[in-house]
Formats: C-alpha cells, structure tokens, sequence
C-alpha cells in the first residue's frame, strides 16, 4: 500500500473540519441553513431603514437598497465574519486537535474557506432577490470587484488568526477584538462614501487600511463612483505585512499553544 502524501492528509482533513463545521455551526437552530440567508438580510433590511431605501438618500450615484447590499455583504461577510470565526478557531476546535493528523493551521485554513464560500452563495441569493425587486447589484468591474474582495478576505483571515495566536497568551485581546467590531463600521467608511465626508476629516479616516478596502470595492462596484482617497498600495501593504506576521507568530508559538 503506498504512503499517502501529507497534501492528500491535510486535504482530508480540511474536508472533515469543514463537514464538522457546517453541522456544528447551523443544526443548532430551528432554521438549519436558512439562517445564512435570513440574518444578513435581517440586518440589511435593517440599514436600508435608517438610511432610507426609497431614495437615493447621500450616495448620489446608486440605490440605497444596492449600496448597502455591497458594503454590508463584503464587510459584515468577509471581514467581521472571517475575522472572528478565524479568532475563536483554538476554542472552537479543543478536541479535534487531539488527533495528531489535525493542526491549529487546518482550523485556520477551514475557516476562512467556510466563511469566503457563505460569502459567494449569500451574495448571490441576495442579489437575485434585489433584481427580483427591479435592482441592478451587480458589479460593474465583476474581476476587479473579486479581487478586492479576495484581498480584505485575506486580511481578515491574518487579523483572526493573529488574534486568536495572541489572545492565547492574554485573553484581554478578545475582549478588545469584540470591542472594535462595531466601531470599527462606522470608520472605515462602510454606510457612507468618502467623497460624502468633508475633507477636514480625511486625515483622521484614512489611516485605516479597511476604509481604503472598502472604497476600492465600491470603485470596482459601481463604475460611476470615483474614490478621493482609496490607496490600493496601502491596502495591500497592511494585509501582506499581518499576513506574514500571523504566519510568523502561528510558527513560533503553535506547539506553545497546544501544550497550554
């Protein structure tokens, strides 16, 4: 019998984890499955009635129901959710790090695999409900858009993970991930454009990497909607440095956290 190849075995478990995550995330309510669709759309329903989703309301350039679909589906999908369920990865797996085929790492991996895959079949169930309604969701650059998208996604899946590796050692830090989460919307420009906001603020707006994120999304999104202050080499620079530093830090400390 030939020896598996140690691709093959992690490839394995990545699917067993992400079975085991399916179930364990959704059979708990009454629901099942739907609850990935009825949540966000709960949510936004909510946003379309504070910012008014009959008018055009501050955008200018796009529907109120379109302008939140896209800024609440890549932020509250790919950023808030990847980031935490990356940063809960060491709770939530304790007893299938038992088995020695089975790393932190695959958690990790498994993870912002799930929530990257929600992302896809919750966007697109939502958008066939707002052309039901007679809006156009769709972006205009479609590449462009993914791009973007795959970038903060990764940058979340970094942020999670470092805060998971750190909060290991001193679990204050997720109390104070779980903190940032709502500030950190109303900042990093996702219910309001930037060319929205007067220009004495911008120095205090654009130090955040996710603000320019997300007016790179909205410039690929909506074809007629030009970012004042969007810095893709910002952007990318943030999410390659926490990228290689939770890299780093998983390496140097994963044996230490199993042990604790």
């Amino acid at each position: 019998m030939r020896a598996r190849s140690a691709f093959s075995i992690q490839r394995d478990v990545i699917f067993a984890i992400f079975i085991r995550e399916m179930v364990t995330r959704f059979s708990s309510y009454t629901l099942g499955n739907i609850w990935l669709v009825l949540e966000p759309l709960l949510m936004m329903t909510l946003f379309m009635l504070l910012f008014g989703a009959r008018g055009r309301g501050a955008y200018g350039f796009v529907e109120a129901p379109v302008f939140i679909f896209s800024a609440f589906l890549t932020f509250r999908l790919l950023w808030t959710y990847t980031m935490r369920q990356t940063a809960s990865a060491r709770n939530g797996a304790k007893g299938l790090l038992e088995y020695r085929q089975v790393r932190l790492f695959d958690v990790f991996m498994t993870r912002t695999i799930i929530e990257g895959c929600l992302f896809f079949v919750v966007g697109f169930i939502l958008a066939m409900g707002l052309v039901w309604l007679g809006y156009d969701p769709w972006p205009t650059d479609f590449l462009l858009t993914l791009w973007y998208c795959v970038i903060l996604w990764l940058f979340a899946a970094s942020f999670g993970m470092l805060a998971c590796l750190v909060g290991s050692f001193a679990r204050e830090i997720e109390k104070m991930v779980s903190m940032l989460t709502m500030p950190m919307m109303f900042i990093s420009a996702v219910f309001f454009p930037m060319s929205a906001v007067p220009k004495h603020f911008w120095p205090y707006l654009t130090w955040n990497p996710l603000m320019h994120g997300m007016e790179l999304i909205r410039e690929a999104w909506f074809g007629n909607y030009s970012s004042p202050v969007a810095d893709f080499d910002y952007f990318m620079g943030w999410m390659l440095v926490c990228f290689a530093f939770s890299l780093a830090t998983y390496r140097l400390t994963w044996r230490r956290i199993l042990s604790r």
